[in-house]
C-alpha cells in the first residue's frame, strides 16, 4: 500500500493544483491538453520507496541522469481543471529505478493512470538540467491561444520569438531577456521534439512548439506558469494591434538596454 504524503509533499501538491486551476481558467487547456512535471527528488522520503508491491511502469526513453530522482507528474487523459479535485487520480508521483528506463509509481494514479504521453519531452528537460546543475525544477507544457495564433504567421515560424517581446510589451521583456526558441510541426511525444527541445531551452526558459503550445521551466510551479502568462500577454497585445491595423515596431538598441538596466 502506498504511503501518504509527508506535508511537505501534501504543499507541492496544493501549489500544483492551484496552477493547473490558473491554467485551465486562462483557457490554456481545452480538454486533457497540457501536463506538467515537478523534481521533488529531496522532498520524498526513503520509507516511500519500500513498498514491494508498487507498479513499475517503462519510460518512453533511457534518462540516466534521473536515475533515483522522484517526479510528481499529471496523469495521461486527465484534464488540469480536474488535479484540484481529485489530485490523487489527476496526479502520480514515480521515481525513476536504476537503468533509468522504469519508474516506480510511489502515490497516486488512482485507477491504473499513466504519466502523460508528453512524458519524453519532460524526462528529457528534466535531465538536461539536471546534467548542468540547474535550479529549475518544473516544467510546465500548455496552449495558450495567442502564442498558438502567432505561429501561424510564416513571419514568426524562425527559431526565435523574441520580436513579440521587443515589440508589444517591455516588462515581458525583461521577464525573457534570454529570448524564446522556436520549434517547427513535430509528431507529439516522440523523441525530436524532446530532442529539439531540449537544445533550444540551452539558455533560455520558454520554447514554443508550432501551432501547438508552448514550455517553460521554472524554478517553482509560479515561475513556470508566470512565464507562461508573460508571453501570452505579449503576443495578445502584438495581434490586437495587428487586428486594429498597426504593426508594433521595435524597440530601439537604447531602450533595450535601459531596459536591462533598470528592470532586473
Amino acid at each position: 500500500m502506498a504511503q501518504p504524503l509527508t506535508p511537505q509533499l501534501q504543499a507541492m501538491v496544493r501549489d500544483i493544483a492551484d496552477i493547473s486551476r490558473y491554467v485551465w481558467e486562462s483557457g490554456w487547456s481545452a480538454a486533457n491538453g497540457g501536463n506538467l512535471t515537478v523534481d521533488v527528488t529531496e522532498l520524498v522520503p526513503e520509507s516511500m520507496m519500500a513498498d514491494p508491491g508498487a507498479r513499475v511502469l517503462p519510460l518512453p526513453l533511457a534518462v540516466l541522469a534521473l536515475a533515483g530522482r522522484s517526479m510528481f507528474v499529471t496523469v495521461s487523459g486527465e484534464r488540469f481543471r480536474d488535479v484540484p479535485k481529485y489530485p490523487t487520480k489527476a496526479l502520480i508521483l514515480v521515481r525513476v529505478l536504476p537503468g533509468g528506463d522504469s519508474c516506480q509509481v510511489l502515490w497516486g494514479g488512482d485507477g491504473g493512470g499513466r504519466p502523460t504521453s508528453e512524458l519524453a519531452a519532460h524526462l528529457r528537460i528534466h535531465e538536461h538540467l539536471r546534467e548542468r546543475n540547474a535550479t529549475q525544477r518544473v516544467v510546465l507544457h500548455a496552449h495558450p491561444t495567442h502564442v498558438i495564433a502567432m505561429t501561424h504567421l510564416p513571419e514568426f515560424r524562425t527559431s526565435d520569438f523574441v520580436r513579440v517581446l521587443e515589440v508589444s510589451l517591455s516588462t515581458a521583456y525583461v521577464f525573457l531577456h534570454e529570448g524564446i526558441g522556436m520549434v517547427g510541426p513535430e509528431q507529439m511525444g516522440s523523441a525530436t521534439l524532446a530532442d529539439e527541445t531540449v537544445r533550444l531551452l540551452d539558455g533560455r526558459r520558454v520554447v514554443v512548439w508550432e501551432r501547438h503550445g508552448c514550455v517553460a521551466i521554472g524554478d517553482d510551479v509560479s515561475e513556470a506558469f508566470d512565464l507562461t502568462d508573460m508571453m501570452e500577454k505579449a503576443s495578445e497585445i502584438f495581434l490586437a494591434c495587428v487586428a486594429a491595423g498597426y504593426e508594433p515596431k521595435r524597440m530601439t538598441a537604447r531602450e533595450i538596454e535601459e531596459l536591462r538596466g533598470g528592470g532586473r
